[in-house]
């Protein structure tokens, strides 16, 4: 029973002992023998610690074992360590465990009696490690990126653990990559006899179907190739190279790196296309599982980040941006190949075309990264099935930048993710058709190429005309329209006695200016924007064109109508029609009362810039007005109750004149006395004549009377060489008239309405008052109250030329009277007044008649008719003493023949 019980113990304390102890179930033993100065980094276990402190030791006088940490700034020969760590027991077996050493990296003293350093012994860092995807065929870092297969690959493994072979830490086998010997002297031996005793990175590759490899071909079967470990790799330099390090020979051992073309025993491809996950891991010592982060390996510490390559097949792809493009606009190839490498590209089967409208194919874009034009190796490369790329393209001398650089090939560089764009130009005179895009290279045996076609589309114009096409000479036409050809539209102009191949649009005078073709400066010109839109606004103002109709063309380039010239261009027309302006103007009202508005109103169509002049003439008056005009051709011009009022009655003369076609009052109106006249005034000038010929003078001394003025006027305008034109109307002022209808009698509590006759015009406010007309003295008894009405109204359209006023009156309130009535202008001079009685209305009486009835004889009585009387006093008397009376014998005498009965 004891025995059993001591053997219990003795179980139960190793598993305490195993399951305290820090040990990795799989690491790499490297270097674990510590000298003093000696860089232990955190996590490493198994470390002996016995050199490093017995030098110490030795050096200090001390026999302490404790080791401290100071800060860098400390005094660590007069002050106590910032943290210790007791070696008792644990020297020859010491873990660098993360509690005790992260966050005090750096040197480690023995810790003398006093507690202060006595002499160094280790030096504890953080291990850092990273790695990427070396090209050595491109001799550039590819991590991340795609790279055609049959590259020749390697890693870079980033490290500071290095350190453990500064010579301070044994045993120590200074073999190059996983190479290392079991022989002391740390010769190189055959492969057959390598070991791992130094190796403690491993580096994984993971496949896209999730396994991992341990190690990588590095070159073909076939071709006597080894498969190259990724295991216990004895990285000794900080940026250590797997595979042919840049720079380095060869030399007995060394890896040849990995072979992403290499075929396996059976020829196929050992590493198909993919992407290819890469990371690295430090086994030194045991610290991935010792050093951890949560729970979790840690990385950049003792595990690096994961990172990328893609193998790609090894061929050359070419893709088009768009299939389809109008001719005039660009498109552009991508290339997908082999990463920094030499590419032919060229426009294939194009040699029939010469250079000449719609005969030249789509260019290489000048002046492209990667790309050149024209290359001599590319012109004389022999493509496959066929000749020299040159003479496979256009000859068209008149497209080369020079005579010896063709636009139609490149050599074509693709960039180091193994891509290239390339840009190509149209122009209008890029043949309609579809051209095949092929890019081509020789490897080897081996040729690499594909094509892509990309359909040239013949462009299109068009042109239209924004309203309904019909134009008034003057008025600003808008055209736009659409051009897929070129980044010009050009427009010209033909009608009735124009060039018949186009006249100017632009021109003031078309009549005299044709367009040239060819010439661009001859036509009229139009931007077209980035959607292929375009637009001009056409004035007509001053143009000198007759009315009639007008065809426009937008062209693609400067070419005329003649047929064979438009054949080369696309093209767009529209018809219009130009008529010849007119103006219609009227008066607001025909008879105008003094005070009152009156409203010219009109059209005066070509929207002429200068509007248009308003001429009033009467007796003794003579006056010009200038008045705007809107962009419907409309015009109003007031003529304010302030003027009216001041005009005498009368008749008045309006002339409204148009300046037409020019733009300028050709007859026009002056106060500086012209050559030839003197004194002062106004004068009317003919401005197509001379200076300005004098046609009459219209105020001043001598000049016209008002009625002549008007027609000297009219025929003025008239002149044939005035453009102007005009039209004439005229409206009587008068004096203002209100006319009260008669009311009649009223009677108290009638309602009705006061009716007028005016000339006022519609609208204008009317003050009406209804008072007592009576004047007496007031009887202190009775009430002074006002009796009447008053009120604002509006004069209202009438029927018979004259205007009505109309104003509701309810009498309710009115006392028996007699009423006048007072309607007056509130702006206007005028006033109408007429008289009314109100009077108590009619009260009827009636007398009433009685019957007496027998049960056989009926007697019928006398029925007096009633007698409607008049009652002009408003209290009503008792009846008298006769008729009571009268009603008492009455009912005696039917008391009595009741009886009877």
């Amino acid at each position: 029973m004891t025995k059993r019980l001591t053997i219990a113990l003795v179980a139960l304390a190793l598993f305490v002992l195993v399951a305290v102890m820090p040990v990795s179930a799989s690491y790499y033993p490297v270097a674990q023998n510590v000298a003093q100065g000696a860089t232990v980094f955190i996590g490493e276990q198994n470390l002996n610690l016995t050199t490093a402190v017995q030098t110490a030791q030795a050096r200090s006088g001390s026999t302490s074992t404790t080791i401290g940490w100071w800060a860098s700034a400390a005094q660590i020969g007069s002050t106590s360590a910032s943290k210790t760590i007791d070696l008792t027991g644990r020297v020859t077996s010491f873990t660098a465990s993360p509690a005790d050493f992260v966050g005090y990296a750096g040197t480690w003293y023995l810790v003398n009696a006093s507690g202060f350093a006595a002499a160094p012994v280790i030096t504890a860092a953080d291990p850092t490690l990273d790695i990427r995807v070396w090209d050595f065929t491109q001799g550039s870092d590819i991590t991340g990126k795609s790279i055609t297969q049959g590259e020749q690959l390697g890693f870079r493994v980033d490290t500071a653990m290095t350190a453990v072979f500064n010579g301070k830490r044994t045993p120590i086998n200074n073999a190059i990559g996983n190479v290392q010997s079991t022989v002391a002297s740390g010769s190189i031996l055959s492969p057959a006899t390598y070991a791992k005793q130094d190796g403690y990175i491993d580096i994984k590759v993971k496949t896209e179907s999730g396994n991992t490899l341990t190690g990588l071909y590095n070159k073909s079967t076939s071709a006597g190739g080894q498969i190259n470990s990724l295991t216990a790799l004895n990285v000794t330099a900080a940026n250590y190279f797997w595979g042919k390090a840049p720079g380095t020979v060869q030399i007995p051992g060394q890896q040849d790196g990995w072979a992403t073309g290499a075929t396996d025993a059976t020829g196929q491809l050992a590493y198909q296309a993919g992407t290819y996950t890469i990371w690295a891991e430090s086994l030194l010592n045991g610290m991935k599982d010792n050093y951890q982060n949560g729970g979790a390996d840690y990385t950049t510490k003792t595990v690096s980040q994961t990172y990328t390559v893609t193998l790609v097949s090894d061929t050359v792809k070419i893709e088009v941006n768009k299939d389809t493009v109008v001719r005039s606009k660009p498109f552009s190839v991508t290339i997908t190949g082999r990463p920094n490498t030499n590419y032919n590209v060229w426009v294939k089967g194009t040699s029939t075309m010469h250079g000449g409208y719609d005969d030249q194919p789509p260019q290489f874009q000048p002046n492209q990264a990667g790309t050149d034009i024209g290359n001599v190796v590319t012109g004389a490369y022999v493509f496959q099935n066929g000749g020299a790329i040159s003479a496979d393209v256009s000859d068209g001398a008149n497209m080369k930048p020079v005579p010896t650089l063709s636009p139609f090939y490149a050599n074509v560089t693709t960039n180091a993710a193994g891509t290239r764009t390339i840009g190509f130009v149209t122009t209008n005179w890029t043949k309609a058709q579809k051209y095949t895009i092929r890019v081509e290279q020789t490897f080897g045996t081996q040729i690499k190429s594909d094509e892509v076609d990309v359909n040239v589309q013949k462009g299109a114009v068009t042109i239209v005309a924004a309203g309904d096409q019909s134009y008034y000479l003057g008025e600003e036409v808008k055209l736009s329209g659409t051009n897929t050809e070129t980044q010009t539209t050009y427009l010209f102009i033909i009608g009735p006695n124009l060039n018949q191949y186009g006249a100017q649009l632009q021109s003031l005078d078309p009549r005299n200016n044709n367009v040239v073709d060819g010439i661009a400066s001859s036509f009229q010109s139009a931007d077209v924007l980035g959607d292929n839109t375009w637009s001009l606004k056409w004035g007509t103002s001053q143009v000198a064109l007759d009315a009639g109709t007008y065809t426009i063309y937008a062209v693609s380039g400067p070419r005329d109508a003649q047929s064979a010239h438009l054949a080369n261009v696309a093209y767009g027309t529209v018809s219009i029609i130009i008529k010849k302006p007119f103006i219609s103007a009227e008066a607001s009202a025909s008879t105008v009362a003094q005070g009152d508005k009156v409203f010219i109103t009109g059209k005066a169509e070509g929207q002429p810039s200068q509007g248009v002049a308003i001429w009033i003439l009467g007796k003794n008056y003579a006056h010009r007005f200038s008045q705007s005009v809107n962009s419907d051709a409309s015009f109003t011009y007031e003529i304010k109750q302030a003027d009216t009022s001041g005009l005498a009655a009368g008749q008045y003369f309006v002339v409204v004149q148009h300046p037409m076609q020019n733009n300028v009052f050709d007859i026009d109106v002056t106060t500086t006395a012209p050559a030839g006249q003197t004194g002062t005034g106004a004068w009317v000038i003919n401005r197509q004549l001379g200076n300005g010929t004098v046609v009459f003078r219209l105020l001043g001394q001598g000049s016209l009377q008002g009625s002549d003025a008007a027609e000297a006027l009219v025929q003025g305008i008239n002149n044939p060489n005035v453009d102007d034109t005009y039209t004439k109307f005229q409206f009587l002022v008068e004096v203002p008239v209100i006319r009260v209808d008669p009311v009649g009698q009223k009677h108290v509590g009638d309602k009705f309405t006061i009716t007028a006759t005016t000339n006022l015009a519609v609208d204008d406010d009317v003050l009406v008052t209804v008072i007592s007309s009576s004047f007496k003295p007031t009887d202190k008894t009775m009430s002074g109250a006002f009796s009447g009405a008053t009120g604002t109204v509006k004069v209202t359209k009438g029927t018979s030329g004259l205007n009505t006023i109309s104003f509701p009156v309810d009498a309710a309130t009115f006392k028996p009277d007699e009423y006048l009535v007072t309607e007056t202008g509130v702006l206007q001079t005028a006033t109408g007044t007429a008289l009314f009685n109100v009077v108590v209305p009619e009260v009827p009486l009636t007398v009433p008649t009685t019957m007496v009835t027998e049960s056989v004889t009926t007697i019928a009585t006398t029925v007096v008719p009633p007698t409607n009387v008049t009652a002009t006093i408003p209290t009503t008397k008792s009846p008298g003493y006769g008729a009571l009376i009268a009603l008492i014998g009455l009912g005696a005498v039917a008391f009595i023949v009741v009886r009877r009965h």
